[in-house]
């Protein structure tokens, strides 16, 4: 009986596909990974202040806003308006 033993590759698998994508490149220099370093935090920055933004709209436009609630039940359980 043979037993056929499978080669491991080279690469481990990433099992997200898009991580090749994000990753810095191979041949990346210091000077190089200082300035996409410095442009991902700006960009960072930028994306939580927009996030930021949001919420404040979010919480603006809720605010002062009548909830109606329906409450559903028996009569005579305490759930009547």
């Amino acid at each position: 009986m043979v037993i056929r033993q499978e080669r491991q590759s080279e690469e481990p698998v990433d099992p997200d596909p898009l991580s090749w994508a994000w990753a810095p490149p191979a041949d990346e220099t210091p000077a190089e990974r200082a300035i996409r370093e410095a442009e991902e935090k700006d960009a960072r920055l930028v994306s939580e202040r927009i996030d930021e933004e949001i919420r404040k709209e979010r919480h603006h436009n809720l605010k002062g806003r009548p909830v109606k609630v329906i409450l559903l039940g028996q009569e005579g359980n305490g759930a009547s308006p």
